[in-house]
């Protein structure tokens, strides 16, 4: 019989599809090396300066309209007032990201 902690993991279909977005695993990469919030602004800063020719400000709005709701949506984040936080699935999360870094990294 499977405990409450197996109850409330999200499934993995639920982890492939939401980390299937190398814009969402770069968010959630993010907040994983972060202890506290952070802003939607900052956040879209950061990922400009990880992709070449982005803008900022158009990234700001792909991650307001598609990316932060589908990681809300799973349960893997919490938006509020203009900041993002690490929401919960921390255990479940980190090994999935590991391997999708490494398998990027092979295709490099």
């Amino acid at each position: 019989m499977p405990t409450q902690d197996e109850i409330n993991t999200p499934a993995p279909s639920v982890v492939y599809s939401t980390l299937a977005s190398a814009r969402r695993r770069l968010v959630l990469t993010e907040l994983l090396g972060q202890n506290q919030s952070i802003s939607v602004s900052d956040l879209a800063e950061t990922i400009a300066s990880e992709e070449s020719d982005s803008d900022p400000r158009r990234i700001h709005a792909q991650l307001h309209h598609s990316h932060l709701p589908k990681l809300e949506d799973a349960g893997f984040a919490v938006v509020k007032d203009g900041h993002v936080t690490l929401a919960s699935h921390r255990d479940t999360i980190e090994p999935y990201l590991v391997l999708a870094e490494r398998f990027d990294s092979l295709r490099d």
